[in-house]
C-alpha cells in the first residue's frame, strides 16, 4: 500500500510533537472544577441507579454515560442562565 512507510518507525518523534502540543495548548483551555465534578456527580449516580436495576457492566458503562451526558447538559443551562443574567443586567461600570 502507498504512503504506508509514513507511518513507520520514528514512533518517539510523533510522541514528542503530539506531547509539545498538548503542553503548548493546556494553558488556553479554561478549566473549572464544577465542568468536572457536576458530570462526574451524574455520571456516578447514574452508574449506581443502572447498577441497582441490572447488574451487568454493559448497564453499568451505560448509566455512566447517560448520567455524564445528563450532568454535562445541567452544566451547560445553568451556564447558559447565567450568562443571560449578565446581559439582562447590562455592563458594569
Amino acid at each position: 500500500m502507498p504512503g504506508r512507510g509514513l507511518m513507520k518507525g520514528n514512533g518517539w518523534k510523533r510522541k514528542a510533537v503530539a506531547l509539545a502540543l498538548i503542553l503548548a495548548l493546556v494553558p488556553a483551555c479554561q478549566i473549572r472544577p464544577a465542568q468536572i465534578y457536576i458530570p462526574l456527580a451524574y455520571a456516578v449516580t447514574g452508574l449506581c441507579v443502572a447498577l441497582l436495576m441490572s447488574p451487568t457492566p454493559t448497564t453499568a458503562v451505560v448509566g455512566f454515560v447517560v448520567g455524564g451526558l445528563l450532568g454535562a447538559a445541567v452544566y451547560n443551562n445553568s451556564l447558559k442562565r447565567q450568562i443571560l443574567e449578565r446581559q439582562k443586567t447590562g455592563p458594569r461600570n
